[in-house]
């Protein structure tokens, strides 16, 4: 007996699947099945694509804002969802987040209801399939480990990791099921990387490429404290030729300018194209750095005297000063450009505090660190010393990071990576592990009685 998918009934659904629709887990009224759905390679990708397409939507600034409202990087915003993941309120009743929570779990049972029906379809090759089921990981893989980050508990925050992590979806089913522990959502997050990396192309496109998979790896391997991994996979792609750090600060261009750094990336098409996409809403909405009210979201005065510790550092234009707080001026009259997700600068970073905190080799690391200086201040005026010591490497390293990525959302998982290595971490005077660190699961997630949430209280 064949096992069949549903999917919802809309207009234009040959699967022409619109950005703004939801896939259920529940067979809706009306529906029809996925074996009169899915029926050519053609149908496959265009699911495939919805993928990405749920990706585009959630990385438009609106998973990048809960994470920096998360660290120290931000000044209290406007706004009572805003504030309530600033104030690490352990509550399920923010839309913001858990709107966020949900759209992650819809790209991954697209996923999964792809690689559950690859047998109904008539004319895919074995090389297509393979192909697809690579990039469906992939996807999944991206999906799970941006939700484990900041619903759970870091990496090494217990010797055996078997705090509770997330729900893992390995197929499209809609069965309740319990949270897995960190240490089986990041191993089944490295499987799907690992067959990713293993299956697709050197090529794809604004899609997932092999580079892409690597360059996940050493970011996941990163947040795992795995230095040896991180810094191999890091590698891979820097030294791959396929990538030029970018010569200007602004790594989000305009369309249709490339970024050359860009290994895995969101695209936006601007009016000249054929096809109009914007996928930039919550970054311009909430930063509207060129508005005349004041902006939602803006960067905290830590931030700014943080970075201004040394007052040449061109970086500073990324910031405007307004009544003690500071807009972010990266966004500023832009409404078309590409958002880089992995990309060149951080790799750099990541390669060289590993090959620090490993003793490794420091030279390359201090030319990792020097390329990202020599652009932000001019070539050689702020250097790190050829015999700077593995500390001042990894100092340089992290202080570049939390400048290079400012209203990028990725900070505070760094935050809480050093904090669960073991060195002390306080984040707006919270230690890096209080309850409200980890943000509270959607009201739905606990009508099943084998869920269970995480612990109320906040962190004040």
């Amino acid at each position: 007996m064949k096992k069949i998918s549903y999917f919802i009934l809309a207009i234009g659904l040959a699967l022409g699947i619109a950005s703004c629709e939801k896939m259920l887990e529940y067979p809706p009224e009306g529906a029809i099945l996925a074996e009169d759905a899915l029926k050519t390679p053609d149908d496959a990708q265009r699911l495939l694509n919805s993928c990405y397409d749920v990706i585009a939507n959630l990385f438009d600034g609106k998973y990048q804002n809960i994470c920096e409202l998360m660290s120290d990087n931000m000044a209290e915003p406007n706004g009572l969802d805003f504030n309530a993941v600033y104030n690490r309120e352990t509550n399920f009743f923010t839309p913001t987040t858990n709107g966020t929570y949900g759209d992650f779990y819809y790209a991954i049972y697209r996923c999964n209801s792809l690689m559950k029906n690859f047998d109904l379809i008539d004319g895919l090759s074995d090389a297509e399939r393979t192909r697809m089921e690579a990039e469906a990981r992939f996807i999944r893989a991206f999906c799970h480990f941006n939700v484990v980050k900041i619903w759970a508990q870091p990496y090494g925050s217990t010797p055996d990791n078997s705090h509770l992590g997330i729900i893992l979806k390995r197929d499209a089913s809609n069965l309740p099921i319990p949270r897995s522990t960190v240490a089986e959502s990041y191993a089944f997050i490295i499987e799907d990387l690992e067959f990713a990396l293993g299956n697709l192309p050197e090529s794809n496109g604004n899609y997932a490429r092999k580079d892409a998979a690597a360059g996940l790896l050493a970011m996941v391997y990163f947040q795992m404290n795995n230095y040896g991994e991180a810094e191999h996979y890091a590698s891979l792609v820097i030294n791959s030729g396929n990538y030029a750090m970018r010569d200007t600060l602004d790594r989000f261009p305009v369309t249709p300018e490339v970024n050359l750094e860009t290994v895995f990336g969101i695209v936006s098409s601007n009016p000249g194209a054929d096809h109009v996409d914007q996928r930039t809403d919550n970054f311009i909405g909430n930063y509207n750095a060129g508005g005349v009210l004041p902006p939602n979201l803006m960067f905290s005065n830590e931030l700014y005297q943080f970075t201004n510790l040394n007052s040449a550092d061109d970086r500073l234009s990324w910031m405007q000063s307004s009544g003690g707080k500071y807009k972010n001026r990266r966004f500023e009259n832009k409404v078309f450009f590409n958002i880089p997700i992995i990309y060149l600068t951080e790799l750099r970073l990541i390669r060289a505090e590993c090959l620090a905190e490993m003793g490794g080799n420091l030279t390359a690391a201090i030319e990792d660190i020097n390329a990202i200086r020599d652009r932000a201040f001019g070539a050689g005026l702020n250097d790190l010393s050829a015999t700077s010591t593995a500390a001042e490497v990894i100092a340089a390293a992290r202080r570049e990071y939390r400048i290079e990525t400012m209203g990028e959302g990725k900070w505070i998982n760094q935050l809480k990576r050093i904090g669960a290595k073991g060195e002390s971490v306080y984040v707006r005077n919270a230690p890096w592990n209080c309850p409200g660190m980890a943000l509270q699961f959607p009201n739905s997630e606990f009508t099943s009685a084998l869920f269970v949430g995480n612990p109320e209280g906040g962190c004040n």
